[in-house]
């Protein structure tokens, strides 16, 4: 299962192997991905990974990034520097989910605008006029195309590409009429208990703890209609990994299914993450749980295959994933 992350200085190592390995249209590894470049912009910058390791990264600059990284001259532009696909994953869309990332957060961070510079003959200006970026105005033309003669130095010359950013979107509304929300409180899971039950037709309580909500109660959710449970999520910002959110268990009563309760739950979840930091958020279902894997598809979410005994002997998940 591929998962998608915030790069680290000490992902140069990988980078640059990478580079060496998937060859194509990069160009010499010393003078795309300095190490320099990766060590400050690690904090604006992205990376695809599976158990075999970096599978597609994008290094990338905007306003968000780590104190003392270096900026756009503009502030309001943000820069994609190198985007790498493994080729064996290229056709996917890899590539346009870590773009579509990297625009959100900078859109967020305050950026309007985003820039790249690709020599005139590289593959790359085809996926990048795709994304919606437009050629900028050069010193001559080559290839029907205006370039920058010696952009980055004697010899280097590049198209520089220019692409709008839509604004972000806005926050979560307070309230969805007519329901009521709010924090939970510890006391709510024997409320959210007595009702697990009949609401799944089948027992489903023993998936949910009372640790779960006396615990994680400031980061879970409750949806009220006229003083009733009408919703909940149980969800934690996860203490030992610092860029994950976590939604542990969920339900709408049915009476109110296809409200936009169940997403609205999420929406705010999504947001109280992102203002904590996280960059992404991750959940488990059963294989056989056909709704709420479709309701995580709608969500944004990323599914993986079954994968069997991951809660222990015959309890096979299916995971998700999805960046915030």
């Amino acid at each position: 299962m591929h998962e998608m992350r915030r790069a680290t200085a000490a992902d140069h190592p990988a980078f640059a192997q990478c580079v060496r390995k998937w060859g194509g249209d990069f160009g010499p590894p010393s003078v795309p991905l300095p190490r320099l470049l990766v060590e400050h912009a690690a904090a604006t910058s992205l990376v695809l990974e599976d158990e075999t390791g970096v599978r597609a990264f994008l290094i990338g600059l905007h306003t968000a990034g780590a104190p003392g990284a270096p900026a756009a001259a503009d502030p309001r532009e943000a820069c994609v520097h190198f985007v790498a696909v493994d080729p064996g994953l290229r056709r996917q869309g890899i590539g346009r989910a870590l773009c579509t990332t990297f625009f959100e957060r900078a859109a967020a961070a305050g950026s309007t605008a985003v820039r790249a510079a690709v020599p005139p003959e590289n593959a790359a200006l085809a996926f990048h006029r795709a994304l919606g970026f437009q050629p900028a105005d050069g010193d001559r033309r080559a290839q029907g195309l205006p370039v920058h003669s010696d952009y980055d130095g004697p010899g280097q010359d590049r198209v520089v590409l220019r692409r709008e950013l839509d604004a972000p979107a806005p926050p979560a509304p307070p309230a969805l009429a007519p329901f009521t929300v709010r924090r939970a409180r510890p006391e709510d899971f024997d409320t959210v208990i007595a009702v697990v039950d009949d609401w799944w037709g089948r027992p489903a309580s023993r998936d949910l703890t009372r640790l779960f909500v006396g615990h994680f109660f400031s980061t879970s959710l409750i949806a009220e209609r006229d003083g009733a449970l009408a919703g909940f999520v149980i969800g934690f910002l996860s203490p030992s990994k610092p860029e994950e959110a976590y939604i542990h268990f969920t339900g709408v009563a049915p009476a109110w299914r296809r409200s936009g309760l169940g997403r609205f739950l999420y929406e705010r979840f999504f947001a109280a993450a992102r203002a904590d930091g996280r960059t992404v958020v991750k959940a488990i279902t059963s294989p056989q749980n056909s709704r709420s894997i479709a309701f995580h598809n709608a969500m944004g979410f990323a599914d993986s295959d079954p994968i069997p005994d991951y809660d222990g002997p015959s309890l096979h998940r299916v995971t998700f994933t999805r960046p915030l």
